[in-house]
């Protein structure tokens, strides 16, 4: 796949919608915040900017700027700064309670509902052999490479290489960090500022791939649970859940399908939401939700055009991460010696299902131990052995959660050496090879 076209720097109003006889927006998105380079509303601030100030370092133009020794100091200045407004023996309590949540799971609640025992779990993973190592270490390279097909869809004009850089960059702060999502989204920032992306740009990028990413999250553990109901695997609870998960799916496909058709129905869709929100807070007796229609206004402003013209490769490159890391789950099952006779495709898939899922509470970085808790006693309960279970998910968990803190410095050290990547924001970065 060739790399997307030049950064825009005009506003998504450019593309339309999908779907007959749309029309662009009547008015042009907000813009963002003159501290970042960018046009200023008459108040000094753009919507978006005061919306996103949290997650946009405030000293963006400085550590975009920064290079060599003093560029590696980036991740660590970025995680003194998020998120702002909290005390820093709040912060050191925060990351003390988190750290504690993830000793009690390993510790004490996985061996508890796998059974697994962790010198049984050990002598799995030492028999596994350099050459399977290697193999595995490849797949989930290639599914890394694959992410980068997202991220050079949503940001027209992204390299593959620096795709790649910034995930495994933003994704080494963020597995470290408690609530380390707002991190690596500051990271992304100070990262495509340095490659002569502006803010605007950067904030459809991150918009429009976390809905994506919202969409794999729900479509995965739906599509698995059909898979068991084929199979006849499937219990009356998991069908029920499957229902449930296809109608939220669903909704949330017509519904972010209706916000890009025009302005009149993102605004019904938000007046709507705020009617549910208010009535919902009188029960715990808080005040009206407002606000929400103009922002979802907004949201298609900034977005609609990107989405109109990247939709399909958005899409497919999604597709083929997730699928990618199915197939890393999978091997590694097989490596450790479960058969397909003890476990077959489907409920390997739906077991990874799970496990990604779960890989989204925030009380721990990016969930560790709630998903690893998951996807090992789904496992078992499809007929795993526990010993191997456990191994296979920590095994996993490995390659996508522990290995991406190391290579993630080394991404680090990249983008502060790799000077020719530099373009100032009203340079186009040069055409990718």
């Amino acid at each position: 796949m060739t790399d997307a076209p030049r950064p825009s720097t005009g506003t998504p109003a450019e593309g339309r919608p999908p779907g007959p006889g749309n029309e662009p927006p009547a008015e042009p998105p907000a813009p963002v915040a003159g501290a970042q380079g960018q046009p200023a509303g008459a108040d000094g601030h753009g919507s978006w900017a005061h919306r996103e100030e949290r997650l946009i370092p405030p000293d963006l133009d400085e550590l975009a700027h920064t290079t060599g020794r003093a560029g590696l100091r980036v991740p660590g200045e970025l995680v003194a700064e998020e998120p702002p407004g909290r005390s820093t023996v709040r912060r050191i309590i925060e990351t003390a309670l988190s750290f504690s949540v993830v000793a009690v799971i390993f510790v004490l609640v996985l061996p508890a509902v796998t059974g697994a025992e962790y010198h049984d779990v050990w002598d799995e993973l030492s028999m596994l052999t350099g050459a399977q190592l290697a193999e595995l270490f490849v797949v989930w390279l290639v599914g890394m490479w694959t992410y980068t097909g997202v991220l050079a869809a949503s940001l027209p004009g992204l390299r593959r290489s620096q795709g790649l850089t910034m995930n495994l960059a933003g994704s080494a702060v963020s597995n470290v960090v408690p609530f380390g999502g707002a991190v690596g989204v500051g990271a992304t920032y100070a990262m495509t500022r340095s490659w002569g992306f502006d803010v605007p740009s950067t904030t459809r990028s991150i918009l429009v791939t976390g809905v994506w990413n919202v969409f794999a999250k729900l479509g995965v553990p739906a599509a698995a649970l059909v898979l068991l109901l084929f199979s006849g695997q499937a219990t009356a609870a998991l069908t029920t859940a499957a229902l449930v998960g296809f109608v939220l799916l669903g909704a949330g496909l017509v519904t972010f399908a209706l916000v890009l058709r025009s302005d009149a129905l993102a605004t019904t869709i938000g007046q709507a939401i705020e009617r549910v929100g208010t009535a919902l807070g009188r029960l715990v007796h808080r005040g009206p939700v407002d606000g929400i229609a103009g922002r979802i206004v907004e949201f298609r402003h900034e977005t609609a055009g990107l989405v109109a013209t990247a939709w399909r490769r958005l899409t497919f490159w999604m597709i083929t991460y997730t699928l990618a890391q199915y197939l890393l789950l999978l091997l590694c099952v097989r490596a450790l010696g479960a058969t397909t006779d003890e476990l077959g495709w489907i409920e390997v898939f739906a077991a990874f299902a799970f496990n990604r899922l779960l890989s989204t509470i925030p009380l721990t970085p990016s969930g560790v131990g709630f998903a690893e808790t998951g996807g090992v006693a789904a496992l078992v309960a499809f007929g795993a052995p526990q010993d191997a279970a456990a191994a296979a998910v920590l095994l996993f968990s490995g390659f996508t959660y522990l290995l991406e803190i190391p290579l993630g410095l080394v991404g680090w050290g990249v983008w502060a050496t790799m000077t020719s990547w530099r373009r100032p924001v009203d340079e186009s970065p040069a055409p990718a090879g």
